[in-house]
């Protein structure tokens, strides 16, 4: 019975292709929604430029760990589990920044974000490449690649205003993109 319901809220083709896009966006949108709130942090915690440099660079450690150890995961374990996973991974470190009382904490978020960028970029492009199917592959790439910049714009943008202009500018921020990524999470179940 519990099969049939879930069959019955799946998502169709064309659907599951704007499901997984969002997928995409979100992700990338999420790695790119703490370059405008740096100053912030330096001035919260009283950084200096090579600490949030090196904040800053700490997604590169998470994103190499993600292509060397985790690359190909989504072939085994399957594209839904693993894009869920990552949503989970995603959540976490918007909470470390949310949550962020220590600049350990910085490190902490963006190394679990640069983690799960490349191990959700990878899983939601082959995703994409999926639903295409091997016979229209160029459109395929050039969807992801759109998503992909989109994504990266509409994080540091939203971020920007935002931080400029809603209140509690280090935690609204984080507080939009969870919910964004329960709504991304909802879309990819069903997918």
């Amino acid at each position: 019975m519990h099969t049939r319901t879930l069959h019955k809220v799946a998502l169709n083709g064309r659907t599951s292709l704007v499901a997984v896009s969002v997928l995409l966006g979100a992700l990338y949108a999420g790695s790119t929604i703490v370059t405008p709130l740096y100053p912030l942090y330096q001035h919260e915690f009283g950084l200096s430029e090579l600490s949030i440099t090196l904040v800053y660079a700490t997604y590169v450690v998470g994103n190499l760990a993600a292509l060397f150890v985790f690359g190909r995961i989504s072939d085994q374990a399957g594209r839904r589990p693993v894009s869920l996973t990552v949503l989970a991974v995603s959540g976490v470190s918007a909470l470390l920044f949310l949550f962020a009382f220590h600049p350990a904490l910085l490190f902490l978020g963006r190394a679990a974000s640069g983690l799960a960028i490349g191990v959700g970029a990878a899983t939601a492009t082959a995703w994409i490449a999926d639903l295409y199917g091997a016979a229209d592959k160029a459109n395929a790439s050039r969807l992801a690649a759109a998503v992909n910049l989109a994504g990266l714009a509409v994080g540091v943008l939203a971020a920007g205003l935002l931080a400029q202009f809603a209140p509690w500018p280090l935690h609204t921020v984080y507080a939009v993109y969870l919910l964004v990524l329960v709504v991304t999470a909802v879309l990819t179940a069903r997918t």
